[in-house]
């Protein structure tokens, strides 16, 4: 009996640490900070409503785990697109690929450090999406790496896309030198019409209080040279060149 119990800690720990989906790797324990305005992703897993997912996070990492010399790299998966040409398995999409993150002075609430990029690539940012014909919520995973030195991705790899469908995570790291990642998160959005941000798992709440306002210059899309976009996100502003690419996404409803 003592040793079931035993085992039933260890089971219950490790699934406490995790903070990517079962599964899933690169797999990593120690939680990343997605602050999307108000709405922090308090809990690994929890629901998000789409509308609070349009514009690009701000990241905070552990304190204890920032280097001010380092710097840090971002990507943002989606791991159910629909399976495509007959086929019934999952796809996945690189929603984000953000270069050049580094520690700020500012320290939030929960002794965690505020990280900014003044980069908006190599793989800009695209909102989640669901279709609302889809039958399961979908699961977007946040991943920071240690960026290497040297690391050199072109823009031109990601303006398609097919190039960001099935993108495989594991050999974008093997072939660019890239370590394990410091830290992760992942959280789900709905897309079927009668699907919301369930307010008593997500844990929704105001952004950490810290020592003042948040930056504004955190890897957010650019404010200025704005088109409008209807498709699988819904109507927002977004810059022209990313309209264009959302445009074609719309036929993969993501």
């Amino acid at each position: 009996m003592h040793f079931s119990a035993s085992v039933l800690t260890v089971a219950l720990v490790g699934l406490a640490q995790a903070q990517t989906p079962s599964g899933f790797t690169p797999q990593a324990n120690t939680k990343l900070e997605v602050i999307y305005n108000a709405t922090m992703v308090s809990t690994a897993g929890q629901q998000l409503a789409k509308a609070d997912t349009a514009a690009q996070p701000q990241l905070a990492l552990s304190s204890s785990m920032t280097n001010m010399s380092s710097t840090y790299m971002f990507v943002m998966l989606d791991l159910d697109v629909p399976p495509a040409n007959g086929s019934t398995t999952r796809r996945v999409l690189l929603h984000c690929m953000n270069t050049g993150f580094k520690a700020t002075q500012q320290q939030l609430n929960g002794g965690v450090t505020l990280l900014v990029s003044p980069e908006k690539g190599p793989a800009t940012y695209i909102p989640p999406g669901p279709p609302a014909t889809d039958t399961i919520a979908h699961r977007y995973v946040e991943l920071l790496f240690q960026q290497p030195c040297g690391l050199n991705v072109s823009a031109s790899g990601f303006t398609d896309v097919q190039q960001r469908i099935n993108f495989d995570i594991t050999s974008f790291m093997s072939q660019n030198g890239v370590s394990a990642p410091l830290a992760a998160n992942f959280f789900r959005v709905d897309g079927r019409a009668s699907a919301g941000a369930s307010m008593a798992a997500t844990g929704t709440g105001a952004m950490p209080t810290g020592t003042g306002v948040m930056p504004t210059g955190t890897g957010a899309m650019p404010t200025s040279t704005l088109g409008s976009f209807q498709g699988v996100a819904g109507t927002i502003d977004l810059p022209y060149g990313l309209a264009g690419l959302l445009g074609g996404l719309a036929a993969f409803a993501m």
